[in-house]
Order: C-alpha cells, then structure tokens, then sequence
C-alpha cells in the first residue's frame, strides 16, 4: 500500500435554485389603488396593436414596475387551477384613458388580452398620480413560457413594459436521517390532480441520476417520500417536477456549502498496481491543480516533481508511478 498524502484546491461550482411558495385565492379580478374605479373586458388585442406618437406632455415614466407571479385559484369542490399575478403601475394623464394587458404563450402562440379602463371624472381629479393596478384573471398551466405585455390606451410608442415568465407550481422541504441513509422530502403548492416526480441526482452539466426516484400521486393526502443514498456529496440535489410534458425542473442542492461534505470527494484516489497507474476521479464537479511531489524527511516539505502538474475538470491519471513511500499526490 502506498501511503499518499493529498492536499488539493477544490473550486466547486453549482447551480442553486430557488423554490417560491404559491398564493391561493379563492377568485380572480382586477384592483386599482388610490380608490379608483377600475373595470376590466377582454379584448383581441388588434385595435390597440399599432402605436401613436406619445404627446410631448406625456410624462417619460408613465409606466413602470410590471411584477409577474404565480397564484393558484382554490374553489371548494372544483380542481385548482394557476393564474398570472400582473401588478403595474401607472401615473395617470389626461392622454390616457387606460390599459392593455396581454399574454402570450410562446409554446403555443395563443393569446390573450384584457383592456383596463378607469372612471374618467375621478382619473382626472388624479391627474399626475400614480396608481397601481393588479389583474390576476388570466389563466395559465405549469411548464408554460409566458411573454406578457402592458401598454397604453390609446397605444403610445415606446411606452410600454414587457416581460417573459415561467409558469412553475411545487415547494418542497427535506430533512436527512444520517443514521439510516435517507433523505425524507414533503412536497407542498402543487397542483392537487397532478402526480408530483421526485428524485435524488448529482449535479453536473445535467443533474445525473443516482437511483433515488418516488412518484407522489395527486390524489392522495400524503405528500413526502424516501429517498435512500450512499453519500452526502456537495453536488447531491433532490429534484422535483410535475408528471407532464416539458415541465420546469426545481432542484435543491443542500449540501453544497458544507466543508463536511467536500471531504468525502478525496476518497477515490486509486493505485492500480498491475498497470503502475494513480488516479483521482471526484464525484462531483471540481477544478482541481495538481502535481506529484516527494515529502522531503527535514521539514515535511513536499518537493514538486517536474513535469507532473495536471489541471483537470474532471479526472486526473498518472502512468508508470513508481511506489516510493515518499510519493505524494499534492
């Protein structure tokens, strides 16, 4: 056996994901702050398509802020079902009688507009206010890419807020039992007809499978699983995602930062002594720099052995390795 002392700089690198809770209400409308009376119809979205020169009175920043989010529409008895959160706001103008809010999936290119219209004697008692508006009612599925829009009524040019949204439902939270081996994940916010896909991967370019797989159906009350695995590496993720075609993958990467877990990654250092060959394969994703040195007896230095200096992403292999004690790998 060869006693192999190892010092190594590790550069990890991961993607970490976030995971968002999902609002419920109970029904859909539009909202305007500032006690203005605001009514909303849908629209086709053709006659406000072309655009006018903006009056030169107009302000600049007459609209701004567009947030998108996800809620989820609950009514007893019926299935749930997820609707865009479309909050704006606007400084109102006597040139501006309202606004348009549109969608558009860009996986299928189907649309859908709405046109905001304020009581008019109160808009301008207001004028140069700004009030926020919030439409919620446009209906939408997971996995969906959204691009959303709002403009002015009449439609002035260049005065416009767009932006792209993911339509994505599912929290989940975890906890590890260290003794048995196994990761326990609770699965919350999705959608109560649609089975929920669980796993534990390693995260690469693609986060690579490791075995660990549970399906939480819709239907049932009890929403947690049990995933088994042999080591709690940096790059390990329990990934979820809803049991349909295309659907966005959330992952959690729990033990990325712990230097606990960074240890485990130089354990597979390997002599093979039939073909004299010393490699180091890490389980996860590492840019690592290393040489071959000879541990000198006076001072414990390790003395670098020319033209043994390797920079790998991944694997890293040395051929006929002559097994002196004093070889080190550094």
């Amino acid at each position: 056996m060869i006693n192999i002392y190892v010092q190594m700089l590790l550069i990890i690198i991961f993607w970490n994901s976030d995971c968002q809770i999902i609002p419920r209400i109970e029904e859909c409308g539009l909202s305007c702050s500032q006690g203005i009376h605001c009514k909303s119809k849908p629209s086709s979205g053709i006659f406000n398509s072309f655009c006018h020169d903006a009056p030169a009175s107009l302000p600049s920043m007459v609209l701004k802020s567009m947030k998108i989010s996800t809620v989820m529409k609950c009514v007893q008895g019926s299935p749930c079902s997820l609707h865009l959160n479309i909050k704006g706001t606007l400084s109102l103008d006597e040139n501006i009688r309202g606004l348009e809010i549109c969608s558009l999936s860009l996986d299928t290119q189907q649309s859908q507009c709405t046109n905001v219209r304020f009581a008019r004697k109160k808009s301008k008692m207001l004028n140069g206010k700004k009030v926020q508006v919030q439409f919620n009612c446009i209906e939408v599925n997971v996995a969906q890419h959204i691009y959303v829009t709002m403009k002015t009524v009449p439609n002035y040019c260049e005065v416009k807020l767009s932006q792209e949204y993911y339509v994505e439902a599912g929290k989940f939270d975890y906890n590890v039992d260290r003794a048995r081996k196994i990761i326990s994940v609770n699965v919350s916010n999705f959608l109560q007809d649609q089975d929920y896909y669980i796993r534990l991967c390693h995260k690469w370019f693609t986060c690579e499978d490791v075995g660990s797989f549970a399906v939480i159906k819709g239907k049932e009350s009890l929403k947690s699983v049990s995933l088994k695995y042999s080591q709690l590496l940096p790059c390990l993720c329990i990934e979820g995602w809803l049991a349909i075609p295309d659907a966005r993958r959330i992952q959690l990467c729990p033990f990325e930062n712990g230097k606990y877990y960074t240890k485990v990654l130089w354990d597979n250092i390997v002599y093979n002594p039939a073909t004299q060959t010393l490699a180091w394969e890490p389980a996860c994703p590492v840019l690592v720099m290393v040489n071959l040195c000879r541990l000198m007896k006076s001072n414990d230095h390790c003395e670098d052995i020319q033209n043994s200096f390797k920079n790998s992403p991944e694997k890293v292999k040395y051929s006929r390795v002559d097994t002196h004690p004093r070889l080190c790998m550094k």
